[in-house]
Formats: C-alpha cells, structure tokens, sequence
C-alpha cells in the first residue's frame, strides 16, 4: 500500500487537506466533487469516486487531477473532462479503464450505486479476454489465439483486493458500514418452488429457488426475504395475505419446477414463475406470470431472465453491471452443479454432524469436476470449518482442510460474498480469530449489503469486537430480512440482553420462543433475562414452560452447560442431570465431568465433585493435547483443577485461557472467560481477586448485572464482603 501511495493518501494530513480552511474534510486528490463543495449528506457514491481515484493513481501513475494546491485540484473537477487513464498507459484494456472512468463521473447518479456494485465491475474486467495475435513461424499462418495479457490482469487482480479493503475502511470511517441498505426497497419473498417431477429431485427445484433469490438479493430496490424464513412455507396451504403479513412483504415470487429427463436426449428444465402483489387490504393480484423451456444448460439463464422479469414488474431498473451479475454462471459444468446443489439441500440442517458430512462429500464431487467452482469451494470451506466446531472432535487435519478449501475460493473470485464468508467462518471457529473473521464478514457485507445472514454474522462478532449497540444495530436488520428464523431473532434478544435491555429482550426471545417453542437456545436465553434481573423463580418457570418437543434431556445438559446454569434447575430437572451419561453430551467427558462436579458441590457432595472433576481434568488433557492453544479447553481445566484443590494449576490455567482470548481482543468471549477464571479465584479463596476481575464485567456487554449477583450461588463465599456488596448494589 505503501509503494503505491495510498497510505500517504488516506492518513497523512500535509497540507493538501482543506481541513484547514473548513471549507471540506478530505484529501483534495481522492475528494468526491460533492465532498469538496460541502454538502452535508453525502453517499456511497463518494467512497465509490475514492476509490476510483485510488485505482486511477494505482495503474497510471497519478491521481487523476493534479495541481499545485488543493484547491486547483478541486476546480479541476468541475471543468475538466473525466480523464482516461489510457491516455497515459496504452496497455490497460479499454473495459478496464471505462469502469474506472464511471467512477470518476462527476455527478453521483452516473456512478456506480455502491462500492459493491463497482467492485463487481473490476471483476468483470479481470475475466475480459483481450485478443492478442502470435508471431507467425515459417510459411504456415499462426492461429489467432485469445489470451489474457499478464500485467493489466495482474494489477486488476491486486488492486481489486486491496479496493475491496478499502471500501471496507471507507465506510468504517464514515460510519455507513451495515446502513439499512433495504430501506425504502421493495420486500420481496420467493418461496420454495413446487417440484413437477420426480421426487428425488425435490433439490434441484430448492436450488434453483435458493439461486434465484440470491439474484434478486443483489438487485438495488429490491428487499429479498431470507431463505430461512421463507423456507417454512414450503407446500403451505396458508392464505397468501397471511403469509406476505408473516414475513412483512408485499409480494410473493412463487413457481412450479419441472427437470425432464429423456434417454437418449438432452434433459430439459420448465420453470413457471408467477409474481403476486399482496397489499395490505386488497386481494392477491398477479403481478407478472410466464413459462421458462429451456434445455438444462439454459438453467442459469432462465434464473437470470426471471430475475430480470421481475425487476421489470417491480419498475426496478437494472443497470448494465447488474444485468451482467444477473447472467453470471457459477461454473460451466452441470454435472457439478448438480452436486453443488445435493451439498445445499443437504446442508440445510447447519449443525448436524451427518448431514455437514454428506454435504461436504457433495461439495467434494462439486469440485473434483469443476476445480474453478468458486462458490462451491466456499461453501465446501464452511461446511468444513462448521464440521470442525461441531464434531467435539477437531483435528489439525480437517483445519486445514478448511484453510485450503477457503484461500482456493479467494484465489479464484475474491469478489464472491461467500469466499469472504467461507473464510471468515475458517478465521473464527477454527483460528478463534474474531478480529478477522469480522473483517472478512464486513468485506461480504460491502459485497452483499442485502444479505441477512451477512447481516446476522457480522452483527453476531460486532458483540466481541464493537460492542453491543453495533451488534445490535446490524441484528435488527438481519431480523427484518430473516424475520422466521429463530436463531435470527434469538442472537437479536442474547444482544438486546447483554446491553441490558430487558424489556425488548423478553419481547424479543418470546418472539422466537413463538416461532420454535422447542428452541433450546431461545428458552435458555429467556430464563437468563429473568436472572439478570434477580428473579430465579421467573427463570424456572420459563426452563418448566418447556414443550413436550423439547427432550427434557436435551434442555438440562444444555442450560446446565452453556452459560453454567446448573444452579437454575429445579429438584427434578437437577435429578435428571446428575444421571445422565456423556452421551448426553456428544460424548464430550469434558463438559459432563465440569457439569456433574459442579452440580455435585452445589449439593455440598464433595467427593463425587471431585471425582467427576478430575474426569473433566483428565478429559480437558487430553483435547489440549490435539489443540493446545484453545482458551476454553484451558479454562474448563483450571475450573476441574479448583474443584481438585490444586491451587496453583487451577489459577495458572486459567490465567492461560485469559491469556490466549483476552477481553481487549473480544469482548463477547474474552469476558465468559473472564468471567471463569473469577469463578476460579473464587473456588481457589482468592476473593479480592476475583472481585477485581468482576467488576468491570457490569461495565461492558454480558450478562452479568447485580441482580444477577445477588442470587447466584457462585458468588455465595464473597456475600458480606463490602466490595460485592457495592457490586450488588450497583455501586461499580
């Protein structure tokens, strides 16, 4: 970044600023015309003009205006022509310098719409094959051959990445990252395609549901409800004016799908749209209708046609790049493609350990016959990096499966959302490096800013890395896009509770409770809304709430072992927990052994605290054995190693797992574990200690409030202690 200026270009304030003067804030050489006249609000469109200044400078040398103060370099702006960057380097291809022209036009409306739209752009022109004719050899005539020449492809390829970043960094600075990119759009719902033909095939006609609605999610105007929420409505007999008030739209996209395959001839594809407009108080009206015939390997461009169509119906212009966008094939090969499409449908179920394997080994096929099948190689990442969290048996061998699977996503199409997203689930769950899983996500989210699971994600590492008002921020969005999805709404209501808004919390986890009253996570998360305001029996009553659905096996491992709930079970459902197995558990003898010894000491039985501690120790060593730089491993052994007595272990453990995910580094995790080496201390009789290290969690977001305190038993040997008692009292 260096060597091509752009860091002297971004931060350093040398006098070419108008700072000074206060007639603009920028520097003059990358400031948008409507910044350097003043105008209060500016948009997107400016970070697109940026950038295109930047990638200007990048490929010819210079800015595109120069002048000896910034203020000639401004007046340039109005009265010269947008400048070529092919009048000074003849080698960059002709659709490359037009896009960098478009974002220089000086009036925001001939711009790109968003520095998502203008990255896209780049990536079209990296693909553009240029013809370049051979020398010939002898008397024979040489082929003309369609090559891509090196260095104009080269320098795209680079400065597209670092662009991407700075799109990221612009919108920080300015604050526009996760902007309501839907506001004022029209809502949208597809929901899941009827399958004509065989049943086996009820996939591809989810597929292309699935693809089709991430093609009208890219278009500006259009706000395209998320493939969780409408997903449930698959063979409803619901009323269509109910089901456009669930999901809060005001058109249906709904379609028949018929795959007609004939020996001996090519297969065919019949996909039958129909676009009904369902306002509040009027009868369903067809917006738009027709029939798609097309051989398979028209798939995609039927996809697009319909995209396109409905766009149309909607009066939605579409522009040329996204007319582009909208005809983009994943890969060439249907054979892959169908794979592909065998990997998402049987991926659905996230975290099911053999569903992600009978995904993976789809993704795997997908592209073992097309190795250029970028978004299959990201989804094959994710599917990985997922199995590795979720299989309670992670190997250094299927990490790195996960790395190669992403960085080969990257390599081929760094302007695909999933790559980042493929990659950024890689940096979190297998590096535990939140940090750049953020970044990567806010990279999709520049990328893809209708995207509610971007949305959701980023919002969900916003808690650890940006604090609680910008999770929540993003998660209210997320929700609108996604507003069936449980999950979507319970990662919004465990927000809202960590900043201590309880009352939209309740409202909030009630919402997903309504949705799935079976939501063990939602249910939990409900009662805890209860204890942060100091009331354990309103938190028993929520846990005893629980439907007959819910498998009350299920519910006590969970609550007792995800945020240290134990305490909050009742007689009957503790009972149940003291006799469950490590089956309960996946089988992780970690988490049952911690579980069960705590459990056991609550009851004041020593010896059974301590004998199931030390099989969480001798667990806890084990796994440390094949991760040995996991924080959580090392707290849960320092937490064994106190109920054990041994003191010194217990706090250096403990110390270790803090160390490795400090709270300066995230927030969200960085305070449970925080949080646990207190209970270390506590359990060690380092009181003052402890205290030191609980009171600055009431100042930042987690659960944790003085009520709270006041009624968990963890916290039973400090009660009388002046310090607690300023803590109980709010006094911090």
């Amino acid at each position: 970044m260096a060597d091509f200026g752009i860091a002297r270009a971004l931060w350093q304030a040398d006098g070419g600023r108008l700072t000074e003067t206060g007639l603009a804030v920028g520097t003059a050489a990358y400031m948008s015309p409507e910044q350097a006249s003043g105008a209060r609000e500016v948009d997107g469109r400016s970070d697109v003009y940026s950038l295109g200044c930047v990638l200007y400078e990048m490929l010819a040398g210079e800015p595109p205006y120069t002048g000896p103060r910034a203020q000639a370099i401004i007046a340039k702006r109005f009265s010269d022509p947008v400048p070529s960057v092919r009048r000074l380097r003849a080698a960059i291809p002709a659709p490359l310098d037009q896009t960098v022209m478009r974002a220089l036009a000086p009036v925001p409306a001939d711009r790109f719409a968003s520095a998502a739209e203008f990255v896209r752009a780049l990536h079209g022109t990296i693909a553009t094959p240029v013809a370049t004719p051979t020398v010939p050899t002898g008397s024979r005539p040489a082929p003309t051959s369609t090559i891509r020449r090196p260095v104009p492809v080269v320098a795209t390829a680079l400065v597209l990445g670092i662009l991407i970043g700075l799109g990221v960094l612009f919108a920080w600075q300015r604050g526009t990252l996760g902007n309501d990119a839907n506001a004022g759009a029209k809502r949208v719902a597809v929901l899941p395609f009827e399958n004509l033909g065989d049943s086996a095939d009820a996939y591809f006609a989810d597929g292309v549901a699935n693809d089709l609605r991430t093609k009208l999610s890219q278009i500006e105007g259009l706000s395209v409800i998320a493939r969780g929420s409408s997903i449930e409505y698959k063979g409803t007999t619901k009323p269509q004016q109910q089901v456009a008030r669930e999901l809060g739209v005001d058109y249906l996209l709904s379609a028949t799908v018929q795959w007609e395959k004939v020996p001996g001839a090519a297969s065919r594809v019949r996909v039958t749209p129909e676009l009904v407009e369902v306002g509040p108080g009027q009868a369903p009206r067809t917006r738009w209708g027709q029939s798609f015939d097309a051989e398979l390997t028209g798939v995609f461009q039927v996809q697009a046609d319909i995209a396109g169509q409905v766009a149309q119906a909607l009066s939605v212009a579409l522009g040329e790049s996204a007319k582009e966008e909208l005809a983009a094939k994943p890969t060439q090969d249907l054979a892959a493609y169908d794979a592909f499409l065998r990997g998402e449908a049987a991926g659905v179920d996230g975290r099911n350990v053999p569903s992600l394997r009978q995904a993976i080994a789809a993704y795997e096929r997908a592209v073992a016959l097309d190795s250029s099948f970028a978004l299959a190689w990201a989804q094959l990442a994710r599917a990985r990096s997922t199995l590795y969290l979720t299989s309670f048996a992670p190997t250094p061998t299927l990490a790195e499966a996960a790395r190669r699977a992403s960085e080969r996503a990257m390599a081929l199409d760094p302007a695909l959302p999933e790559a980042h997203q493929a990659l950024a689930v890689y940096y979190n769950v297998v590096l535990r490096d939140k940090a750049r899983a953020y970044s990567e996500d806010s990279t999709a989210l520049v990328l893809a800013p209708r995207n509610a699971e971007v949305l959701g994600t980023v919002g969900w590492n916003a808690l650890g890395l940006r604090g609680g008002e910008v999770a929540r921020k993003h998660l209210e969005q997320a929700v609108r896009l996604n507003p069936r999805s449980a999950s979507a709404v319970t990662n919004l209501g465990v927000v809202l509770l960590f900043t201590r808004r309880y009352s939209e919390a309740e409202k909030t986890l009630d919402r997903a409770l309504e949705l799935v009253p079976a939501s063990v996570d939602a249910r939990e998360a409900r009662a805890m809304v209860e204890l942060a305001q100091g009331d354990l029996s309103g938190a028993q009553a929520v846990l005893r709430a629980a439907p007959r659905e819910l498998d009350p096996t299920v519910l006590v491992a969970y609550v007792a072992l995800i945020w240290d709930l134990y305490w909050v079970l009742d007689e009957p459902q503790r009972q149940l927990l003291l006799r469950l197995t490590p089956s309960a558990f996946d089988d992780n003898r970690s988490a049952w052994g911690i579980v069960l010894a705590e459990t056991y000491a609550l009851q004041g039985n020593r010896a059974k605290a301590h004998a199931y501690a030390d099989s969480a120790r001798q667990a806890n060593v084990q796994m440390l054995q094949a991760t040995p730089e996991d924080p959580v491993l090392h707290i849960f052994l320092g937490v064994s190693l106190a109920y054990l007595g041994e003191k010194a272990a217990a706090i250096r453990e403990g110390q270790r797992g803090v160390a490795l995910m400090p709270i300066t580094k995230d927030r969200y995790q960085g305070a449970y574990l925080q949080h646990q080496l207190a209970r270390i201390y506590i359990l060690v009789g380092e009181h003052e200690k402890a205290l030191d290290l609980l009171e600055p969690l009431l100042k930042v977001s987690y659960y944790l409030s003085p009520a709270w305190l006041k009624i968990d038993p963890a916290f039973d040997s400090l009660r009388g202690q002046p310090r607690f008692q300023q803590l109980v009292e709010g006094k911090t």
